[in-house]
């Protein structure tokens, strides 16, 4: 909880990111915060604050001025700060065959940055994430390309060569993917849309094991709200290995390393939330755990047959797994809008988000923590309208996820103001003393047309 009497306030003005990419936030080794945004320039950033000592000047870094005749959501960082200390940030421009990316040369240096570098693809990719793989010190990196294919390419020399891209999945039309759209394919031959999985949402997960420690890879998946009309949320996981394993851990035969053209099976993941035959039904992945126990986080919704968004129906929900199978909570409250209207190309679908937080403590001791299977609470923060006020909340379970109870209200803006609460992101390796971050301002997807700031609340220790 927030001592919202001690906290202050700190803003990084003109800011925003992505729906999409993880990891835009992480707390090193060296105790301090490292934001990736981008403006509505087109620029992309990087913030080093430190969220202990309110005396210690934060920095700013422009990575790239990109070039885009707007500043759409696809563009936002994926940062990684590596073992070694050097920080890699990695982005995409819009429609562009190729994931530009820097490092700095010096470990924890901002100022130290490379020149920027590109790695090409054969269609235009958006939605990078990358992460350390540290079992095999390597560095992994996901993304899709041309909206219907997901590809893997990993490093073994800290950025310096990179494998060819493989694709892991493929949704594009007229493939296996088919029959699990045939109740909607009139909506999407209406549109002449792919049925694409548009979205793979990962997070980089460390345990326990016997003699150290591991790492897996979970992920989940589902088309979009608007488009592809396919609204099933499944999930899976890679191990350190590259091996996909199913979220009770039974391990199946798709590795990321083979080149064998085979492709992942949707049949081999699990089910998160079976989204019914109504044409009308749909729902938005919101976020996925990067600690255990296995969680995501998503809304439900429906939309009339000429596709318009009723406001009145999202309702937030997180999914555990555990014993053996996905359980999905009480609905923990309702969203109460949607953030862009009148837009019509499934913008119009987004809503305030969700973000979960396990309480990790003190930077560099992650590993002592993230083993959470045991925990009888849970923390997650949702941004939403509350009646006459826009609010960010935080809810607490205290029964492994089945029900949520509202905790804290941290912000709450009357909706007069039209200044709208969004995206709540806690860095991977958030301290106590700044748990979350959110986005504030005008909201206006895809356009360039938002105006925001990044706001946190920070408990200094001195």
């Amino acid at each position: 909880m927030i001592n919202l009497e001690n906290a202050k306030e700190r803003r990084i003005k003109r800011s925003n990111t992505d729906w999409w990419i993880n990891s835009k936030a992480v707390v090193a080794d060296n105790g301090l915060t490292y934001i990736g945004y981008y403006t509505d320039m087109g620029e992309i950033h990087l913030k080093e604050l430190d969220a202990k000592c309110s005396r210690t000047p934060s920095r700013d870094v422009r990575l790239a001025t990109l070039n885009c005749t707007f500043a759409d959501e696809h563009n936002s960082p994926s940062v990684c700060v590596l073992k070694s200390g050097r920080i890699l940030v990695a982005y995409t421009g819009h429609k562009v065959n190729a994931v530009k990316y820097r490092f700095t040369e010096k470990p924890y240096d901002v100022s130290s940055f490379s020149k920027e570098l590109s790695l090409p693809y054969d269609g235009a990719v958006t939605y990078v994430q990358v992460y350390e793989n540290t079992v095999r010190n390597e560095i992994w990196m996901f993304s899709r390309v041309d909206g219907y294919k997901w590809v893997f390419r990993y490093s073994r020399d800290e950025g310096e060569t990179w494998s060819e891209a493989r694709v892991f999945l493929n949704t594009d039309p007229g493939s296996a993917f088919d029959e699990y759209v045939k109740d909607r394919s009139i909506y999407v031959t209406e549109l002449g849309e792919t049925k694409s999985l548009f979205y793979f949402d990962v997070r980089k997960q460390t345990f326990p094991v016997p003699g150290g420690v591991d790492e897996q890879f979970f992920f989940a998946l589902y088309g979009h709200p608007y488009k592809s009309m396919e609204h099933t949320i499944r999930s899976g996981i890679f191990d350190s290995e590259g091996f996909l394993k199913s979220c009770d851990g039974t391990r199946r035969e798709l590795n990321l390393y083979q080149q064998d053209g085979k492709i992942l099976n949707l049949s081999e993941l699990d089910v998160v939330y079976q989204a019914p035959k109504e044409k009308e039904a749909s729902s938005r992945l919101l976020d996925v755990s990067s600690t255990l126990p296995l969680r995501v986080a998503f809304a439900t919704f429906e939309m009339d047959e000429i596709n318009n968004p009723d406001p009145a129906k999202p309702t937030y929900f997180s999914a555990t797994f555990r014993e053996g199978a996905w359980q999905i909570s009480e609905p923990i409250c309702k969203a109460g809008e949607f953030l862009a209207q009148n837009i019509y190309d499934g913008s119009q679908t987004y809503l305030g988000g969700m973000a979960y937080y396990y309480g990790v403590g003190e930077a560099g001791y992650e590993e002592e923590f993230l083993n959470m299977t045991t925990a009888d609470t849970n923390r997650i923060f949702i941004a939403r309208l509350d009646g006459e006020n826009r609010v960010l909340e935080s809810y607490v379970s205290h029964n492994f996820g089945k029900k949520y109870e509202k905790e804290q209200v941290i912000r709450s803006i009357p909706k007069e103001r039209n200044i709208k609460i969004w995206r709540p992101t806690v860095p991977i390796g958030a301290q106590d003393n700044m748990p979350v971050y959110w986005h504030e301002g005008q909201y206006s997807a895809h356009t360039g047309g938002w105006h925001c700031d990044t706001v946190m609340l920070v408990e200094y220790d001195d």
